[in-house]
């Protein structure tokens, strides 16, 4: 790829920094560069937990925990009394009467 020639680069390939740097320079830089960055927000934390695979696994296994409870909770036998059985088998508005219309 040919570029035009820029004067700018000539000048840049004879550049040289006069003086020398502090023994510091580097920590400094670098102590400035972490000032700068500001602490991340609880949101930010939360999606960076979230994103993890052990998270996912995490919430995976409670996922299907809260689900195998809740599905046992709903096929429980109801505890009826003789009579509640008795009015639930003959009255017109229970569900398995009306779904045979």
């Amino acid at each position: 790829m040919n570029t035009p020639d820029d004067p700018l680069d000539e000048l840049l390939t004879h550049w040289q920094v006069r003086g020398d740097t502090p023994p510091t320079f580097q920590r400094e830089v670098w102590a400035r560069i972490a000032a700068q960055e500001a602490e991340p927000t609880w949101k930010e934390k939360l999606c960076t937990r979230l994103l993890k695979p052990s998270s996912w696994l995490v919430a995976s296994a409670v996922a299907i925990l809260i689900g195998a409870g809740m599905a046992w909770l709903e096929t429980r036998p109801l505890q009826l009394t003789p009579y509640d059985a008795y009015v639930r088998s003959i009255s017109p508005f229970a569900s398995h009467h009306l779904a045979a219309r």
